[in-house]
């Protein structure tokens, strides 16, 4: 049976959610996936927790020892990969049943290079929320990642032809990759419909995490050539709701704010 999709999973301990990923995959509605899981290095017991399912669209491989970190991971699944639409799924999501019956149909109908969907944060025994999503607009995506990168989806021959994720970044590997298909005048689509369900552990992001992030999304702008803005700017492109949450938070406006910009002034 020929996959129409490929489920792209790399992943580092924590078994007990990755099986729930795995079983949720099991529960799509159509039958022409594959699932590539790749092992960085864990400690808890992942080959087992694949293996068990007994699942042959269940492919799992192990980094070299020379190699970890979720760039490396995503890079040796995609290589195995047998379809051309990359579907992420991280290990401790929960996606749901049309994920990727969704995905491949709005991909293939509206020739779409990049995708990505609706998500529901959720916490175990407790209530979703569903997240609103901002449309694509290709003058904001520079100024924050407003992609659901829990839910994206892209054609690997594009894919390839960029230079896949690249390693060196430790983090937001996937605003750089964006930032690449923007570049290249990649054709971008969304749909509001909930595909995943994301676990949220409600933990707060440390001051280092957060000036990490900063760090790397202005790395991605300099490295893809992206102009100077100012951070203000984002209003006449955002939703409201979008505008409004990034513009008048400090932290939001810090951790996406441009250098550049500030140097300049």
């Amino acid at each position: 049976m020929e996959s129409r999709v490929s489920f792209i999973a790399a992943v580092k301990n924590r078994a007990e959610e990755l099986d729930e990923m795995l079983q949720s995959l099991i529960r799509q509605d159509i039958q022409e996936w594959e699932a590539i899981i790749v092992d960085d290095h864990s400690t808890e017991p992942i080959k087992e927790t694949v293996e068990k399912f007994q699942e042959k669209r269940f492919h799992y491989f192990e980094l070299p020892e020379d190699q970890t970190g979720i760039s490396h991971g995503r890079n040796l699944a995609i290589d195995m990969a047998k379809s051309n639409i990359m579907i992420i799924a991280d290990g401790d999501d929960v996606n749901e049943p049309l994920r990727a019956r969704v995905t491949y149909e709005f991909m293939t109908k509206n020739y779409c290079d990049v995708f990505y969907g609706g998500i529901r944060d959720f916490v175990p025994g407790q209530k979703g929320k569903i997240r609103l999503l901002q449309p694509f607009h290709e003058k904001l995506l520079p100024m924050f990642n407003f992609l659901t990168n829990a839910s994206s989806a892209f054609r690997r021959d594009k894919f390839l032809k960029l230079g896949r994720f690249d390693p060196n970044f430790v983090v937001c590997e996937d605003f750089d990759l964006y930032l690449r298909f923007l570049n290249s005048k990649c054709k971008f689509c969304y749909t509001q419909e909930i595909l995943v369900n994301y676990r949220n552990s409600h933990e707060s992001t440390s001051a280092t995490k957060f000036a990490l992030l900063h760090e790397y999304f202005m790395k991605a702008r300099i490295k893809n050539n992206i102009p100077s803005f100012d951070i203000d700017d984002a209003k006449n492109y955002a939703l409201p709701y979008f505008a409004d949450r990034l513009l008048n938070s400090e932290q939001w406006r810090e951790l996406y704010k441009d250098d550049r910009y500030s140097e300049e002034k």
